[in-house]
């Protein structure tokens, strides 16, 4: 914090005197007084200065990566994220070293071509050589670069392996809602038509009949509400606001009748798809596990906004949409204690907090290592977005059966 305000003063006074000086010329204009003309020895301090001002802009950009890499995160936990962490490394190596030549001719030609009296520039207004050099080399360079990155997209998302387990994230405001295939590795039919009690959508017959018979009694209820509001109007109550949003309901309820009722149809022709959803397990918490090694398929859809599913250490993140299904597949190739021990190996440190009875923070330790696996919506979506975590645990695959044998069945819910 201390640096912080010294290099604010540094700056605060740096502009203080700019100002000052700036006035100076003002006063001299008012006064009719000409100012004394810019010598070579003040326009040579200023090409120095500029020098000066270049290599510290490239000290202090190498001291920032090398002391805050420790806080970067680890190499990647998934198989896919060593291409994912390949790209990046490749596209930042372009970055820096365009970066560097660039702004070394920048301050060297500053330099060696500042002004001095009786010097002429040399008027140099074409060549298409030099032109054709730097159009076409950053159009090779950058081609190249997005057909790498759009190679290894493509490979992500086409992977050759068939997923061993699928897993859906449901996303609304603040939080996820997780569901597990079942034994028989099918994710059940779910729509929005049955959101409500049934947290996700899950379409099995049961859950078609009882979100019909409650549909059914809202309709009657906003019935039953609209004489209400009816009456006290003609009462000369001022309720017509509240008919609108029953009128409004009434309509929206009306609508989810029918697609029940088409569901059910359907349920009729192809009941296998709907009853594949009986065995889900839908996790309501915020902490799930996976099993390391195994190909996963993740499902994401979303109730209300548009989320974004974003899993920094597997190097993987996905929009949730309202009204489609997107998806994801990646392997988990660490558990959360090999990926801890990697972590630190590789000198990372997160900052372990200790916090007093109301919450607030106390204290703040470095600790080698990493905070752990975690989902995180990665699209601002309104006062609470920062709440929408899941926390993550990969163990090995015994681990996990045990774990998800423990979690009810949708239907036994």
């Amino acid at each position: 914090m201390e640096i912080i305000l010294i290099i604010l003063a540094v700056l605060l006074g740096g502009v203080a005197i700019f100002k000052i000086l700036k006035a100076r010329e003002l006063v001299d204009g008012l006064k009719d007084e000409k100012s004394d003309p810019i010598t070579d020895a003040e326009m040579r301090t200023n090409a120095l200065g500029l020098i000066v001002y270049g290599f510290v802009l490239f000290a202090l950009l190498v001291v920032q990566i090398v002391g805050w890499s420790k806080y970067m995160l680890p190499s990647s936990a998934s198989v896919h994220g060593d291409d994912i962490d390949g790209l990046m490394n490749i596209t930042m190596i372009l970055i820096l070293s365009v970066f560097f030549v660039t702004h070394t001719l920048l301050f060297w030609f500053g330099f060696k071509y500042y002004y001095r009296k009786g010097r002429k520039g040399f008027w140099y207004p074409h060549n298409n050589a030099m032109e054709m050099a730097w159009t076409v080399v950053p159009a090779i360079v950058l081609i190249m670069l997005i057909s790498y990155g759009m190679s290894t997209w493509g490979s992500i998302m086409n992977p050759e392996d068939e997923a061993d387990m699928h897993i859906e994230f449901v996303s609304e405001q603040f939080k996820w809602t997780t569901r597990f295939a079942g034994d028989d590795g099918k994710l059940g039919e779910a729509s929005f038509a049955l959101y409500g009690s049934n947290a996700v959508g899950v379409a099995t017959k049961n859950a078609l009949l009882k979100r019909l018979d409650e549909s059914k009694a809202a309709i009657e209820n906003i019935r039953q509400d609209s004489i209400k509001y009816e009456k006290l109007n003609e009462d000369g109550w001022n309720r017509s606001k509240n008919l609108d949003k029953s009128e409004e309901s009434l309509k929206n309820y009306k609508a989810n009748v029918v697609r029940l009722n088409r569901m059910l149809a359907d349920y009729e022709k192809f009941p296998a798809k709907y009853d594949a959803g009986k065995d889900d397990k839908v996790i309501n918490g915020n902490s799930i596990k996976l099993p390391k090694g195994k190909t996963i398929k993740f499902q994401f859809r979303s109730k209300d906004v548009i989320h974004s599913a974003y899993f920094p250490h597997f190097r993987a993140q996905m929009n949730a949409v309202p009204g489609m299904k997107t998806y994801f597949t990646f392997q988990p190739k660490e558990t959360s204690e090999e990926f801890n021990l990697k972590a630190a190996e590789e000198g990372r440190v997160y900052l372990k907090r200790t916090l007093d009875e109301e919450g607030n923070v106390i204290a703040a330790v470095e600790t080698p290592g990493s905070t752990g696996y975690i989902l995180l919506c990665n699209k601002i979506c309104g006062a609470s977005h920062y709440n929408m975590k899941v926390y993550i645990e990969v163990v090995e695959e015994e681990e996990f059966n045990e774990w998800i044998a423990d979690q009810k069945a949708f239907e036994t819910l």
